[in-house]
């Protein structure tokens, strides 16, 4: 019984420590066939503005505030590609395959795990947050493995109805953020570290558990991509009294 909570254990911490590895490597630099979260969004964003198109850091750049329509109109092109490339079975097997090293969890769930997370990063920036900041990619990888923004708050220790700033995030002890890592990883564990779990949670969660399928595959990734630029607009993260 105590070897069977400790292999858990290790499962879990290691999941945790993939997870947060991911949402690095997909955010920041891309993985495989996929560029990274920032590169993603700015090629986006140059193709809507065409000529009026400045880079980050130029003092010409308007805030996400005034590029509002032009950033809603990128923000859904980001979620139709990332929803055509999670209904791609050939696609995420491959992506799949370049990233479960060590951890077991189901390729596709990988692959499924690594377009939500760079769409959640691209979001992220495009809204106006740091995602070179690992407690910002912290939050953007918690809603991109489909954890609602209840969860991701209550994990940082805020309620329902309070909210918290990209600042407030950013103070947050680096041991915290591990811990909350580690949340991750047992939700990951829990929902897909085996097939049968899987399985189950498609037949039993219609939105989130899809990532057995690719055409589910899909319908989860537009969900969270919606409910990450929800949680993500303005420069607070906050959840909504439950209805």
């Amino acid at each position: 019984m105590a070897d069977k909570k400790t292999s858990d254990d290790g499962a879990v911490e290691k999941t945790g420590q993939w997870v947060a590895g991911l949402a690095e490597k997909v955010m920041v630099n891309g993985v495989g066939p996929i560029t990274g979260s920032v590169t993603w969004a700015e090629d986006r964003l140059s193709r809507r503005q065409g000529a009026n198109y400045r880079e980050p850091g130029d003092d010409e750049r308007l805030s996400p505030e005034d590029m509002k329509d032009d950033i809603d109109a990128v923000v859904a092109r980001l979620i139709k590609e990332s929803v055509a490339a999670a209904g791609t079975q050939g696609f995420v097997t491959g992506l799949g395959g370049l990233l479960t090293a060590g951890v077991t969890i189901p390729a596709n769930v990988a692959a499924s795990v690594a377009i939500n997370m760079r769409m959640a990063g691209a979001i992220a920036h495009l809204r106006g947050w740091d995602i070179g900041d690992p407690h910002v990619r912290t939050v953007a990888m918690m809603l991109a493995i489909g954890m609602s923004t209840q969860t991701v708050l209550a994990a940082f220790g805020v309620k329902v109805g309070q909210k918290i700033g990209e600042q407030m995030i950013k103070k947050i002890p680096i041991t915290m953020i591990r811990a909350i890592n580690k949340k991750a990883g047992t939700y990951l564990v829990a929902k897909y570290g085996t097939r049968r779990a899987a399985i189950t949670l498609a037949k039993g969660v219609p939105i989130l558990g899809g990532f057995v399928g690719g055409a589910v595959d899909a319908g989860a990734t537009a969900f969270i991509g919606r409910a990450t630029d929800k949680a993500l607009r303005g420069d607070t993260l906050r959840a909504e009294e439950p209805k």
